[in-house]
């Protein structure tokens, strides 16, 4: 009775695990699915930084006779050939970028700058000839957008802005010796750069600025003998400089590369 109790579950089991085999036979085969490929994060420029950034400035500088109470028929001719002054100049840097629509950056950036530019040139007809004119710069700050394409790691941007210094100006001669004045400044500024992040949130970069500071006037100089005449003095920079930026990230867009 036990052996034929036995006998029925080994052939009822039998006829399960057939069943099973068949099903799975009847089921059509898996489809294979080829893993997703792999997505390269593109560097982003989003974020704050500091920097500092040095290299060397040229001018271009006139000095117009402007003493209608003295000459007046001399008024707004030119005192020299020309003042051309040149120097270095070496500050630090403060901005941020934010990264747009795949590879645009925009950002705002500032800078403070010590420099050295200093000119000098002598007087022509009709004007004394023993005059020596001078126009020299010690520091110039700007503030300016920025706008430019990205490439990865490389970014290519314009920038514009206000530009800010220090002007002063002086007159000297073999008699009264020199005289002068000083003024605060404001103008513009425009150019365009490249920047490169050769390491993590390190980057380098190499640019140009122009800037105009348009005409400034300036009221006679007492000197030892009398005076010098008042004037209006003009200026222009040229800038070619370097900078090295260290960038801070504050959760800016993931952008990728297929």
């Amino acid at each position: 009775m036990l052996q034929s109790k036995f006998t029925a579950a080994i052939v009822a089991l039998s006829a399960i695990v057939g069943i099973s085999a068949a099903s799975a036979a009847d089921l059509a085969p898996r489809p294979y699915t080829k893993a997703p490929p792999m997505v390269a994060q593109m560097y982003s420029w989003t974020g704050c930084y500091v920097g500092a950034e040095g290299g060397g400035i040229w001018g271009r500088s006139q000095h117009y006779y402007n003493d209608p109470a003295d000459i007046p028929a001399l008024v707004g001719l030119a005192e020299t050939n020309g003042i051309h002054p040149s120097g270095g100049l070496a500050g630090g840097t403060v901005g941020c970028n934010y990264q747009f629509n795949g590879n645009w950056v925009i950002g705002i950036e500032g800078d403070v700058s010590w420099t050295n530019l200093n000119g000098s040139a002598p007087s022509i007809a009709p004007f004394n000839p023993t005059l020596t004119y001078q126009t020299n710069q010690r520091w110039m700050d700007t503030v300016r957008g920025r706008i430019g394409y990205a490439w990865d790691r490389v970014l290519v941007y314009g920038t514009g802005g206000a530009a800010f210094t220090g002007e002063n100006v002086s007159v000297c001669g073999p008699v009264g010796g020199c005289a002068g004045g000083s003024a605060n400044v404001t103008g513009w500024v425009a150019g365009a750069g490249i920047e490169w992040a050769f390491y993590q949130n390190w980057s380098a970069k190499l640019e140009y600025l122009h800037a105009d500071f348009g005409t400034t006037g300036y009221g006679r100089f007492p000197n030892l003998a009398t005076f010098y005449d008042a004037r209006n003095v003009k200026l222009t920079d040229d800038l070619v400089r370097v900078g090295v930026n260290y960038r801070f990230n504050w959760g800016g867009p993931v952008v990728a590369r297929y």
